[in-house]
């Protein structure tokens, strides 16, 4: 499960939305980025661009 914050502001202070998705690939279709940007953006190998400057993303982890 990967959870998406979107902000107002690139200082990312105040909250707009919270959306969850099941896969990177799901996020790239929202925010129409290349999946490969999303999982760069998320491993920080690149810095943020475009909407990813407004957003926090995060990946809940399974408990098994």
């Amino acid at each position: 499960m990967w959870i998406l914050f979107i902000f107002y502001d690139k200082q990312r202070t105040k909250l707009i939305k919270q959306l969850s998705f099941n896969s990177i690939k799901e996020i790239s279709y929202v925010s129409g980025m290349k999946p490969q940007t999303i999982s760069n953006y998320y491993h920080d190998l690149i810095k943020a661009r475009g909407v990813l400057e407004y957003c926090i993303l995060y990946q809940e982890k399974k408990n098994n």
